[in-house]
């Protein structure tokens, strides 16, 4: 599983987000706006994804993931620089 796969995967399960969700493009522009946020809160990712991802928390899963969001979009980040 590449790092973007991980952090979508953990984006869905913690706001709720359709199977689908988020598509790349999606992920894309999740990155791009966290980027710019200089140490982004719980409340960053959720308004961010919420943003992008129209099927912000119409789903519920069992079990939370509580990976850490940063770390998984700075192993995001890295693969994307090569």
């Amino acid at each position: 599983m590449t790092a973007d796969q991980k952090l979508a995967h953990a984006l869905k399960l913690r706001f709720g987000m359709g199977p689908n969700a988020p598509s790349n493009e999606q992920l894309q522009l999740i990155k791009s706006a966290i980027q710019k946020i200089k140490n982004p809160t719980e409340k960053d990712w959720a308004d961010v994804v919420k943003h992008y991802c129209p099927c912000y928390g119409l789903y519920k899963y069992a079990g939370m993931d509580n990976s850490d969001l940063n770390t998984l979009l700075a192993l995001a980040i890295q693969t994307t620089r090569g």
